[in-house]
């Protein structure tokens, strides 16, 4: 127990009110024309592709896993294929502002991070870069594979092999980034700062808040980033894992100069619907997942993703995106009707119990 901490009675039993900080909701209202001159049209063209290879990635595995076929390929996989259509924006967006060097631990269903990731960072890595990353990799064989048969070089050639590796892993091919042992679920990719997923809900939680550790110690400048639904706030270790990345010795205590807690963000894709049911009214205590964030420290609290990640270094800051998922969490679980406008979308899709 520290002895410099000091807990005085009469300032702790003082009566008063716990002040809470506002938590804005849904209050984005920037004009397309100032994200425009912020951002440049280049990056969100690039936004919006990234999401339509990411869009597109996830109906090819929904169509071998429900059809056993592909625009006229057929192959029987018996995988799993946790998919996470309609939740494209928040993997490119939380991606988009991170560097190569950043680290992501994906959610249970995190094809669209673990691409997000990877195109990211394949777009802020020069031509020398990506080379040594796939050499790093197996000595460039999966890459010079991939370019003997495609073609291309550079930027175009470094996405062939990012999404050639990642369907040979999930296909638990020997090509797969991972030797094809990894599979859908647990793939990664170490020079882009993809780190596995988890089968576990919410258990990525805990690995990043370890990783943060590790990257506060190292004091490389870096973040780690938890992705999780919504479902894994009922989980004690996502509970444990905020409350010890947020743990009042880092300021109080350590003499290192890295701020207040550990450089790890919480990101939570709220998509109203967890494995066994529906969080808001039925299965989780909170009306909006925000408030957690709050419920820790006051600056833990929830962060707008709209800057570069490190602006915010926060220790255990928590942000959280709202998509919707049109498709039951797993495949084999039937299909949806199709994509349609949420008003017309909502009166027709089943609970997901």
């Amino acid at each position: 127990m520290p002895k410099e901490l000091l807990v005085d009675p009469v300032e702790t039993r003082a009566p008063g009110h716990l002040p809470l900080p506002q938590i804005p909701l849904h209050a984005y209202a920037r004009p397309l024309s100032e994200e425009r001159a912020a951002r440049g049209d280049a990056a969100l063209v690039a936004a919006l592709r990234h999401m339509m290879v990411i869009r597109e990635f996830e109906g090819m595995m929904a169509s071998f896993k429900s059809t056993g076929g592909y625009r006229g390929i057929t192959y029987d996989y018996r995988g799993p294929a946790h998919l996470s259509i309609g939740q494209e924006a928040a993997a490119v967006g939380s991606a988009m502002a991170l560097d190569p060097a950043d680290h992501i631990f994906g959610s249970h269903r995190s094809h669209g991070e673990f691409l997000a990731k990877g195109l990211a960072a394949i777009a802020r890595l020069d031509d020398a870069a990506l080379t040594a990353a796939f050499h790093a990799h197996d000595g460039g064989k999966l890459a010079e594979q991939v370019q003997s048969r495609m073609g291309r070089t550079g930027r175009a050639g470094a996405e062939d092999v990012l999404l050639t590796g990642f369907l040979a892993e999930i296909f638990m091919k020997a090509n797969g980034f991972n030797g094809g042992m990894g599979g859908s679920m647990h793939a990664f990719f170490l020079p882009f700062g993809c780190y596995p997923n988890n089968a576990i809900v919410g258990a990525s939680a805990g690995i990043a808040t370890g990783a943060a550790l590790r990257r506060r110690l190292a004091r490389d400048g870096a973040i780690t980033v938890a992705h999780a639904g919504d479902g894994s706030t009922g989980c004690g270790p996502v509970w444990e894992a905020m409350n010890f990345a947020a743990m009042g010795q880092f300021s109080t205590l350590w003499q290192d100069g890295g701020g207040t807690g550990l450089p790890v963000l919480f990101f939570f894709t709220n998509n109203f619907y967890a494995m066994g049911g529906q969080t808001r009214g039925e299965t989780m205590g909170w009306d909006r997942l925000s408030r957690i964030g709050a419920g820790l420290s006051a600056p833990c609290r929830n962060r707008r993703w709209n800057q570069p990640a490190r602006r915010g270094r926060c220790g255990g800051a928590q942000t959280r995106g709202t998509p919707f998922r049109p498709r039951p969490g797993a495949s084999g679980c039937g299909m949806l009707p199709p994509l349609r406008p949420f008003h017309h979308r909502r009166q027709c899709l089943p609970h997901q119990g």
